[in-house]
C-alpha cells in the first residue's frame, strides 16, 4: 500500500470543466490505491475553481453525493512564490486527519554583538508614518526576521551588517523566546546570538534604523530598560544593575564570556545533506 500524498497543479491549458472530471478520476484512483492525502496548487489566474472545489453548492446537477463528496477539498494556504492557492483533500475517510495546519511561526534573530572591550552594538529604529518618522526611545539589539534556507547564524550575520555596516563571526545561540498573539494569529521564535565583530566602524542603513552606537555593558545595566537584553545579561552572563555585580564586572578581565552558550554543530540522515544543528554546552 502506499502512505503517499499525492501534488496536482491545475494548468492553464484544460478548462475548468475537464479538470474536474480529470481530478474526479484522479481521486478514485488514489483512494483505491491507499493514499494518503491530495493537495491542489490552483494558478491565481484560476481562482474560479476554488470556490467550485470547496463548496457543495457548485457541484454539476448529474454529480451525485459521491461526487460532491469527492471534489470537496479544504483550504490549507496561499504560496505566494508561486501565486497558487493550495488546498488539501485528506483521502482516509475512517482515519483521523494528520494533516498539519500551515506553517503557524516566524522566525526572528537578533544579533548580540560584543566587542573585546566589552561594548554592545544597539540601535534605534523608527516610528510613524514614511512621512513624519521619529526615532524610537528604546535602544535595542540589531536583527529581523529569517530569509527562507537561512540558518540562525547566516540571518543573524547578514541583518547586522544591513543595519549597521558591522561584519561579525557567528559564534552561538543565547537564548530565545516563543511568544504568541501576534499579528494574523501567529506565533514567533526569537533568536538571540553572539556575535564577535569584524570591526567596530559603524555605517547604518538610514531606512531601517535612525541611529546605531556601541555602549559599555555597565552603561547599559544603569541606564537601560530593554527586558530582553537585561534578561540575557543576568541569566548568561550573571550581570546585574546592583554593585556587587557591577564591581565584578569592572574586575573582569577580557572579554565577556557566557556562562552557558549553544553551539552550531552538524545532524545529518543517512546521504541527507546535513543540517545546522545548536545544542548547549556550559563555557570553559
Amino acid at each position: 500500500s502506499h502512505s503517499d500524498d499525492k501534488n496536482t497543479t491545475c494548468t492553464s491549458t484544460s478548462s475548468d470543466a475537464q479538470f474536474l472530471d480529470d481530478l474526479r478520476s484522479s481521486l478514485k484512483y488514489w483512494s483505491d490505491n491507499d493514499y494518503t492525502s491530495a493537495w491542489l496548487h490552483v494558478p491565481a489566474s484560476r481562482a474560479g475553481l476554488v470556490e467550485a472545489l470547496t463548496s457543495e453548492e457548485h457541484a454539476t446537477d448529474t454529480a451525485t453525493a459521491a461526487d460532491i463528496d469527492a471534489l470537496t477539498f479544504d483550504l490549507h494556504h496561499v504560496n505566494a512564490t508561486e501565486s497558487t492557492i493550495v488546498l488539501k483533500k485528506w483521502l482516509r475517510p475512517s482515519a483521523e486527519d494528520k494533516i498539519p495546519p500551515f506553517a503557524s511561526h516566524q522566525v526572528g534573530c537578533a544579533g548580540f554583538v560584543l566587542s573585546e572591550d566589552n561594548e554592545l552594538l544597539l540601535v534605534r529604529e523608527w516610528t510613524g508614518p514614511p512621512s513624519n518618522r521619529t526615532p524610537t526611545k528604546q535602544w535595542k539589539l540589531p536583527g529581523g526576521l529569517l530569509d527562507a534556507g537561512e540558518s540562525f547564524a547566516e540571518a543573524t550575520c547578514r541583518e547586522v551588517i544591513e543595519e549597521t555596516g558591522i561584519p561579525c563571526q557567528f559564534e552561538s545561540v543565547l537564548s530565545f523566546w516563543h511568544r504568541h498573539g501576534l499579528v494574523f494569529g501567529k506565533s514567533d521564535f526569537y533568536y538571540v546570538s553572539l556575535l564577535n565583530p569584524v570591526s567596530k566602524d559603524i555605517d547604518i542603513d538610514p531606512v531601517e534604523v535612525s541611529a546605531c552606537k556601541w555602549m559599555p555593558i555597565e552603561q547599559f545595566l544603569t541606564s537601560q530598560g530593554h527586558p530582553l537584553i537585561l534578561h540575557i545579561l543576568d541569566k548568561v552572563f550573571e550581570l546585574k544593575n546592583n554593585e556587587e555585580s557591577l564591581e565584578s564586572l569592572r574586575n573582569k578581565k577580557g572579554r565577556l564570556r557566557p556562562i552557558v552558550k549553544m553551539v552550531e554543530g552538524d545532524v545529518q540522515f543517512g546521504n541527507r545533506d546535513p543540517f545546522p544543528t545548536y545544542t548547549g554546552r556550559i563555557s570553559r
